[in-house]
This record gives C-alpha cells, structure tokens and sequence, in this order.
C-alpha cells in the first residue's frame, strides 16, 4: 500500500461512489503461503513483471521490500502486490517472455547489490495506480513469509488479510514439509478456499514430482482439512471447478523458469469469483482496520494503512468539513477524536472510499498525538456501536457517540486437533481478531453442547475450583482477558489463539459491557 503524496485531488462527486464500486466488484484478494524453499515471491514477481526468473531469484528482487530480503533471499514482512487484467484476460504487464538484461551487469565486489537491484525495481515494476486505471479486474497478491522464524507475520496477514482465496505453493521436488501442512491448516481455519501451486516442476525427477504430488493429495484429503484434489491439465479443467472451491483444492503444476503451467495459474485467478461481498457491510457503520503507520509523510503528516473492514467515508476538499472520526484504542482504551484530510487507493486520490478496500489515510493530528499511533487500532465514525446490543459509548472528550474499547470477551473456541495441548483456567496465548494481536489469558471455561452432559473425569480441572480442561478436539466457551491493554472488538469477530503454533479457533459471542473501557 502506498504513501499518501501531494497530487490532484477529484471533487466528491458521485462519480467516485460509482467508481469505488465497480472497483470493489472486480477485485479480489488473495493470500501466497507456503514453506521458505517454495518461491512465492518468485512466483508474484514473475506474473507481475511478466518476466520469466533465471532460476536463480531475479524475479523475486522485483517485489522485495527490504535489502536484507534481497541478500538472504527469505521474505519477513507481508506485503502486497497488485496484479491487473484486462477484459480478454491478459495481464496488463502483457506475455510472459525473458526481460531484464540489464541484471546481468555487475557490482562493486562482481556481482549486482541491492542498492542496484532496488534502483532497478524502481524502473521496471509497473506503478500501482497505472494497473488499477487500466485493468478490468485486479487481484491483490499477498506475500506472506514461509520461514518458521516468522510464522507470526503469516499468522496476522492470514488474520487481517481478508483473503478470498489462498495459493499454497508446494516445492514439487521436495514432499510438503511440517510449515505447508500448518499454512494450509491455518487456511481452512479461516475458511478460506485453497488451490495448491506446485513449483519448480522443471527440471525436476519424475518420482520426485509424483511421491510429492501423491503426498500433497493426501495432506488435502486429512479430516482436519477435508478437500478433494483436482489435477487442473487444461482450460475446461479450470471451468469445471473454480465454481467448487469449498470441495474442491485444483493442483496446478508450474514453472517461473520455462512458464509450464503459467497460462493456466493465470487463468485461474482470472477466473476466481469475487468470495466476500463486502458491499453488504455498507450500511453499517464506517470500521477502518490499521495495518501500518507512516508519523511524518512530507507536506502531509500522519498517515495510516489498512483495510475498510465496513461502511464507507465521504471526504471533502474544504479543510471547514473535514469528516470526523475517532482512532483508538489508547493504552488507557479511549479513543482521539480528529478528522481525515485526504485519502487514497491503489496510490489514486479519491474522495471516497468503502467496505472491501484498502486505503491509506491522512489525519490532522499533532506531534504528541502522532506518537501514540501503533498498529491494531480502529478507526469509527461517531455513531459506531462496539458490541451487538448496539449500545454506544464515551470517548475521552465525553462525547455520548464515541466508541469503546474492552479488556474482556467471551468467545466459543474449538481446540484444533494435531499435536498435544491443555487448556485451562489461566492458560495465555497469543490472540488474533483480525488486526488485533495481543497476550490474552482465559479467566473462565465452559462446555458447550453435548459435552455438557457427558463430562468425563480427565475433563475436570479439580486444581482449579473444578473447572474444566480442554484437549484437541473440545468445544468450549471461555472468558478471555487481553493482557496489555483494551482493544476494539465486536461480537461476531473470528479469533485464531496460539502458543507457539496454533492452537484453536473460534467466534466472539458477547462483550462485558459492564467492564468495558470508556
């Protein structure tokens, strides 16, 4: 997502609504996982240049974000990337062909530097705001880290990334390691549907592609992920079952080196229906997620990223009736009343944005106030309810309609099945709803359902007033209480927690009003 820059504003008029709209029904989401050897940033830069890879990472260096991701070779951060079609189905950066032969050119010590390599980035990487102006529908690409050293960054852009689909790409000449099966557990535990990529498929042995795709058909037909894999060979294939993916898992063999199987990944994502029809959250009332913060953009001031999670945003071009919002929660939960100069998508100004987009915003806010942005926090309008009842609350200026942060929520988790876990009065984990991410321990647990009547002696916690204790596969509803410090939930939010690796999942059913931060 881009910084907010100075550049020409367009007049609010309705015909940003209407482009906002047939913007938002055209563009999906979706979500590259998959181990550290798989090539996901070679396989996003490769169908974003439209330039094939050498075989020894060059396409990868046209999407890195930061020098040491270039040396190591090992991506660290989520980040995004915007691939655009046109209405034939050609990709706006046009064939897959051989390109950059300035990178044969050599450094200092013989070999290209990333000062080089992101100079060169800079020339060849089509702009953003060019392929959202001419493409037909656009699909956001998120590279999301594979080393198990980050696991926490794949966890949140899994989490907060509103992903419609989810590539997992799979090594084809090694079998799926421990990290591609827990990726694609993390994906059907946010219900989102998969279509495995098997890479570097040239060059590769036919046994090892085989025991590798084999291997893979297998992990797909695990109860815990319960998907019938598709051999995608041809076009019809790909018709007959993009219409299928809460079945069906399509298995594309490819290759960024000699384009085996590009066309048809292409096609695929071409012809991916839009999952999330967030224009059904536009009446309720306006919810932006923050991602990043950028405290001191020149000529602008403090600006935020994120994802328009519901409702829209009218802004205006007089400083007199900037709209105004509330960005929290604080340390202490309240929230910051300003108002909102401009706003951009895709790097385009506009004066309007709604539910489904990401956007960048620029607040009025002053150098103290700068300071206490961070990551995870919301930003509402003044009649934005904060649990399920509807009911608002106070803000620190004790405005009647400003929102409210809380400490505690009670959710119904499902412990996931797989490696050994306990679950008791007391336990802390590592909680993510859907931005959020914070330490949260449970403060009380509850059976539910048919486990109710039957309570075995194991399941009794007598340590703990006789409580309950919870292994894979329990179902439960538990009080959780956030560490550190309020923040901003609603009922209905979906939660994944985890102590190390993931543990369980499960719903926000109600919120203490009683204990919530005002």
């Amino acid at each position: 997502m881009g910084v907010i820059e100075n550049g020409p504003k367009h007049n609010g008029t309705s015909d940003d609504v209407l482009c906002a709209m047939e913007t938002l029904s055209r563009q999906i989401r979706v979500a590259v996982v998959g181990n550290v050897d798989a090539g996901k940033s070679t396989l996003i830069g490769t169908i974003t240049t439209s330039a094939l890879d050498d075989g020894r990472g060059r396409s990868r260096t046209c999407i890195m974000k930061h020098r040491h991701e270039i040396e190591s070779g090992r991506t660290s951060t989520a980040t995004t990337h915007l691939l655009g079609f046109r209405e034939d189905g050609e990709t706006i950066s046009g064939p897959l062909s051989v390109k950059h032969p300035e990178t044969t050119g050599v450094g200092k010590h013989g070999q290209v530097s990333a000062a080089e390599i992101l100079s060169r980035n800079a020339r060849l990487v089509k702009p953003e705001d060019e392929v959202a102006k001419e493409a037909h529908k656009i699909v956001t690409l998120m590279d999301l880290a594979g080393h198990e050293k980050y696991l926490k960054t794949t966890i949140h852009g899994v989490s907060s990334g509103m992903a419609d689909y989810a590539l997992i790409l799979v090594n084809s000449r090694h079998p799926p390691n421990q990290m591609t099966k827990h990726h694609l557990n993390l994906c059907c535990s946010f219900c989102i549907p998969v279509i495995v990529v098997l890479t570097k498929v040239d060059g590769c042995p036919e046994h090892a592609l085989k025991d590798t795709t084999q291997k893979v058909m297998t992990m797909l037909r695990s109860p815990d992920v319960n998907k019938k894999p598709f051999r995608v060979r041809n076009v019809d294939d790909l018709f007959a079952c993009v219409d299928k993916l809460h079945a069906l898992a399509p298995i594309i063999e490819t290759s960024c080196v000699t384009s085996e199987g590009m066309d048809l990944l292409l096609k695929a994502l071409f012809l991916l229906p839009k999952r999330r029809h967030h224009e059904n959250k536009l009446n309720r009332p306006f919810e932006f997620l923050v991602e990043d913060i950028f405290f001191n953009v020149p000529g602008v001031g403090a600006v935020v990223s994120g994802f328009v999670n519901a409702g829209s945003l009218t802004l205006s071009t007089s400083a007199q009736s900037y709209p105004s919002v509330y960005v929290g929660p604080q340390e202490d939960g309240t929230f910051v009343k300003t108002t909102v100069k401009s706003a951009h998508v895709s790097r385009l100004n506009t004066m309007y944005i709604s539910a489904g987009q990401s956007a960048c915003l620029a607040f009025s806010l002053s150098k103290e106030m700068r300071k206490k942005l961070r990551r995870g926090m919301v930003v509402l309008t003044t009649h934005a309810p904060t649990n399920g009842d509807g009911n608002n609350s106070v803000n620190s200026l004790s405005l009647q309609n400003a929102p409210r942060a809380t400490k505690e929520f009670e959710a119904e988790i499902c412990v996931l099945k797989g490696e050994g876990t306990t679950i008791r009065k007391s336990y802390q984990a590592f909680v993510h709803i859907l931005n959020v991410r914070q330490s949260a321990y449970a403060k009380r647990i509850e059976l539910v359902g048919n486990a109710t009547r039957n309570v075995l002696p194991s399941q009794k916690d007598e340590e703990n007033d006789g409580g309950f204790v919870l292994r894979p596969g329990s179902k439960a509803r538990v009080m959780f209480e956030f560490a550190q410090r309020p923040e901003y939930v609603r009922k209905g939010m979906r939660l994944l927690f985890r102590d190390g690796r993931v543990r369980g999942v499960g719903i926000i059913t109600d919120i203490p009003v009683a204990r919530s931060t005002t």
